[in-house]
């Protein structure tokens, strides 16, 4: 039975090639006029010209940047690399609607024939569709723009969606360039701002600590401490600095984050964790049973008073050196070219079309067209039976 089955099967499949070789003309003029008509119409359908350039991952800053040396010296924890952050926040650029505007208002965008018919939210939303960006592995970004023809184009159209292309691609990498250095510049001149502001507050403060202190030394004959009163002093300096500079970071980040960020949160936990310390020290060290302590308030209110005034001061000149070094930075951060992209590749204009694709549109063409032809000679075959 299997083998009756088999030669049947047999039967008909030599049947099939017998019945498609008597009618290889047939065949062979199906699949060479199918495929000679698409190849044809390719000639006349919309052409796309691609042009491509590579941007490489934007650089991470080491030091001399006021968050990095806020974090250097806070010891808070590290929520994320700066790197990977800026590498999505170029992508996120390049993919945003606000480049395609940036790059719609161009002149020499207007002046291509292909978009002088399409109004500003059409334009727009063409430019936006046409760029790509492909995001590699290792931090690479290959930006690539494609600009269409219309139906049956001509040379000169062919010619302006190439150079269309490659300018489109030219000017996202400069909408780029100027939405970084936008960004970059708007941080430092509101972080520069405020570290002014309270930089005035400390030096008022300052002035009028130091004129105290003067005072008093002068009125009282007061030129130093016992080592014990210098120690809890030494103490009180410490965490008070840090403490202060904590607040001012805490100030400076809530301008930047929400205020529910785990950034924010962290920062407020640890300026309630130093001010809890520095109540501390004052009744008597940091956990209240050390033997070299002495409680500020068991000092002689003569001394109490001197260290007080003594250590304000202290805190002040360590906060106001802080701030003075962190306005220069802002300043010249602000002041300063700092290039906000580094290309690899710049685009270039491309030679030929990259769709359609002429010799693989042949290649499936003829292997359909085959298929079709033989199916239609074997059914036809099998039909007049």
């Amino acid at each position: 039975m299997e083998e009756k089955a088999t030669q049947n099967i047999e039967f008909k499949f030599v049947n099939a090639i017998k019945t498609a070789l008597k009618h290889y003309k047939f065949i062979l003029i199906f699949t060479i006029s199918t495929s000679v008509l698409v190849i044809g119409i390719s000639y006349f359908i919309p052409h796309k010209y691609e042009s491509k350039a590579t941007l490489l991952p934007p650089e991470e800053v080491i030091g001399g940047n006021l968050t990095e040396f806020l974090r250097a010296f806070s010891n808070l924890p590290t929520f994320g690399s700066a790197r990977a952050t800026k590498i999505q926040l170029y992508y996120e650029m390049l993919k945003s609607r606000e480049l395609a505007k940036f790059i719609s208002q161009k002149k020499e965008i207007r002046d291509f024939n292909l978009f002088k018919d399409l109004d500003t939210l059409k334009l727009q939303k063409a430019i936006y569709l046409s760029l790509n960006v492909d995001l590699k592995q290792s931090g690479l970004f290959v930006i690539s723009a494609v600009v269409p023809t219309g139906y049956f184009p001509s040379k000169a159209e062919k010619k302006e969606a190439a150079i269309a292309s490659a300018t489109i691609v030219r000017l996202a990498l400069e909408g780029l360039d100027t939405l970084v250095h936008t960004r970059i510049s708007s941080r430092a001149k509101r972080k520069r701002i405020l570290i002014e502001k309270i930089l005035a507050e400390k030096k008022f403060q300052l002035d009028s600590i130091e004129k105290a202190v003067e005072d008093f030394q002068r009125k009282n004959k007061i030129i130093g401490l016992d080592e014990q009163s210098k120690a809890i002093l030494s103490t009180a300096i410490n965490i008070g600095s840090e403490l202060a500079k904590a607040e001012i970071e805490l100030s400076l980040y809530q301008t930047e984050y929400e205020p529910n960020s785990p950034y924010i949160k962290a920062l407020k936990e640890k300026v309630q964790k130093l001010r809890e310390q520095y109540q501390k020290v004052q009744t008597g060290g940091l956990v209240g049973n050390e033997t070299y302590a002495i409680p500020l308030e068991k000092v002689p209110s003569l001394i109490r008073e001197y260290a007080n005034l003594l250590r304000e001061q202290k805190i002040l000149e360590q906060v106001a050196i802080f701030l003075e070094t962190q306005k220069y930075t802002e300043t010249i951060q602000e002041a300063t070219e700092i290039p906000g992209v580094d290309v690899l590749d710049y685009p270039t204009i491309p030679l030929s079309h990259s769709s359609p694709n002429r010799k693989i549109l042949l290649i499936f063409t003829f292997i359909f067209s085959l298929i079709i032809s033989f199916g239609i000679v074997i059914y036809r075959g099998y039909k007049s039976k």
